[in-house]
């Protein structure tokens, strides 16, 4: 199991209605978002999800959608204004790669790769050095971010949150 990224166990039953969402959203809805162009995840779409309807029973959050245009690079870094993710793959070329720092960097260093699996979300250490490579499309993914006072939400505090969650998925 890896301390750096968690897949959670309740498979999300909104997937293929967030990648349909992603590709078929006009341009003018995109905005720069950090690094990212990315356009929110109405609410009504996130209520059809039962897992996310009892993560919203203890957390504030809103999602949204990020796109990574085809052969770029975000390069190593830590989340500058949140502590912890929940991400999902939505659509790439199964070529694009998300990457964690595994020790301390230097010339040659360790690494560890997120190989996300279809509709299946993934709690996310935004505070572990990571990199995302992309190819030959664009990438959409889905992420959650924590609002007021669950801004400061940690990985650890996030997991436990969901190991807490039985809603009959």
């Amino acid at each position: 199991m890896s301390n750096f990224y968690r897949a959670v166990p309740f498979q999300s039953r909104i997937a293929k209605k967030l990648k349909e969402y992603a590709v078929d959203i006009p341009l003018q809805y995109w905005k720069p978002y950090y690094n990212f162009v990315a356009t929110p995840v109405p609410e009504v779409l996130l209520a059809q999800d039962p897992f996310l309807m009892a993560l919203a029973e203890k957390r504030k959050f809103h999602g949204g959608i990020l796109r990574m245009e085809p052969n770029t690079c975000y390069n190593w870094h830590v989340d500058t204004d949140r502590q912890v993710g929940l991400n999902m793959l939505l659509a790439d070329d199964g070529k694009s790669k998300c990457l964690f720092l595994d020790g301390e960097s230097g010339v040659v260093f360790k690494t560890q790769e997120l190989q996300y699996h279809p509709g299946t979300y993934y709690v996310f250490d935004t505070q572990v050095t990571h990199i995302v490579l992309n190819t030959t499309s664009p990438r959409y993914l889905f992420s959650l971010e924590y609002l007021e006072i669950d801004r400061g939400l940690t990985f650890t505090e996030l997991c436990a949150d969901i190991k807490g969650i039985e809603h009959g998925n």
